[in-house]
């Protein structure tokens, strides 16, 4: 009898092997939801399996370029918008918080050094509040002298007055469009002590971030469907279109001086440029992704080797260089070599989230993947599955470790008897 029921525990655990062995090997994979038809932000998220024979319609370069029916970015001529509007005033305009010294000849009473107020007016001494924010300082100086005359203070022939910027205030801009943070963002925010006494105690200040190459750097950069030859910025109702292309290609670039208030829009051109994925002037010099790579061998991400530094990517690394980096390449071969990875992006057009599912080896020996492995956007997530060799693995010792208390308490309960 004892003999008979441990023949029936042996095969009752032969078959439980071969029914969760069966198991393993039929986990259904995420559908690719983001498919061609559907015109993805990407064509790279098309499906692995199209015939090759139609490779032709297929290549993910040609379906980006069709989509922005002309040639990407880096070939692209002039704008197809060429300013609109006068333009804007090539000195410097003047913001609230700026910090002015203001010298007249024999004008003790009035010189000094000065801030613009929160509501754009420089406050002197028995001439009131002056508007001063949005003005150049040339106007600035016209202004205060025709008040200084006009108030009996000086004589026209007279009067020299001259502004100087001790240093220029932080500001506040928005911007929204095909950046990847839209909104409000503050420009030439400085330490107290991020100057040297040098450069404090000096007559004057310069600084670089205020200018529209700025703002969008500040707005996490541009898209890669953005069209940066078209650059709107609106300033007190006016509008002028911006040529932006110089930041990526090297050529020249309208950078302009911007004011508090300025409004910046950058529109969408719908479709995918290679040449806005990598780091410039105007894009991100590096994305933050998420991976995930729970292996047999590793029971967490930190022993998989998953740090801080591996999930802080430049900006244009693609996914099959993230898996590399998660640690989802290589390895034993029969354990490895079937292994699988999904991509969860979001489509910055649509706000919707798209997940991909990819053969780790078909990337990794395939001559096209470059069709089908697409740009890692911010705030991706990559994870990466066991191959079924290693499932069934282990399976078999969770079956083992079942089984075998029970195998041998009949055992031992039969040599007892």
């Amino acid at each position: 009898m004892i003999a008979g029921l441990q023949s029936i525990i042996r095969w009752v655990a032969v078959a439980l092997v071969f029914v969760l062995v069966g198991c393993a090997g039929s986990f259904e994979r995420p559908q690719n939801i983001a498919s061609v038809s559907a015109a993805p932000y990407q064509a790279q998220f098309q499906s692995m399996s199209d015939a090759k024979q139609n490779k032709l319609f297929t290549s993910a370069t040609s379906q980006n370029l069709a989509r922005c029916q002309d040639m990407d970015l880096a070939l692209s001529g002039q704008p197809i918008d060429a300013g609109l509007g006068a333009a804007f005033e090539e000195p410097a305009l003047l913001s609230p918080g700026d910090l002015l010294r203001l010298s007249i000849v024999r004008g003790e009473g009035f010189q000094g050094d000065y801030v613009i107020s929160p509501d754009g007016f420089l406050r002197l001494p028995y001439l009131g509040d002056i508007p001063a924010a949005g003005t150049t300082k040339s106007q600035l100086e016209n202004t205060i002298a025709r008040l200084l005359v006009s108030g009996g203070y000086f004589k026209s022939n007279f009067i020299q007055v001259t502004t100087n910027v001790l240093h220029w205030a932080p500001i506040q801009v928005s911007v929204s469009g095909a950046v990847f943070q839209s909104g409000d963002v503050l420009l030439n925010e400085r330490g107290a002590n991020s100057d040297p006494a040098a450069r404090i105690e000096a007559s004057g200040d310069f600084t670089l971030q205020r200018r529209l190459s700025k703002a969008l750097s500040a707005s996490a950069g541009v898209r890669p469907d953005a069209d940066v030859r078209n650059v709107v910025l609106i300033r007190n109702g006016r509008r002028r279109v911006f040529n932006m292309t110089g930041a990526i290609d090297g050529g020249p670039i309208e950078d302009p001086l911007l004011v508090a208030g300025d409004r910046i829009h950058v529109p969408s051109r719908g479709c995918f440029q290679m040449a806005l994925a990598r780091p410039s002037r105007i894009t991100p010099p590096g994305i933050r992704v998420y991976m995930s790579n729970l292996t047999r061998p590793a029971a967490s991400n930190a022993t998989s080797a998953i740090g801080d530094y591996s999930t802080k990517l430049p900006y244009g690394t693609r996914f099959l260089q993230g898996l590399v980096s998660a640690n989802c390449v290589g390895g034993i071969q029969a354990t490895n070599a079937r292994r699988w990875a999904v991509l969860i992006s979001r489509n910055p057009i649509t706000g919707e989230s798209e997940v991909i599912a990819r053969s780790i080896e078909d990337l990794v020996r395939r001559a096209d993947r470059d069709d089908f492995n697409p740009v890692l956007l911010p705030n991706d997530a990559i994870a990466c599955y066991d191959s079924h060799v290693t499932n069934a693995r282990d399976i078999i010792a969770m079956v083992s470790e079942t089984v075998s208390p029970a195998l041998n308490a009949a055992i031992f309960g039969g040599v007892v008897r």
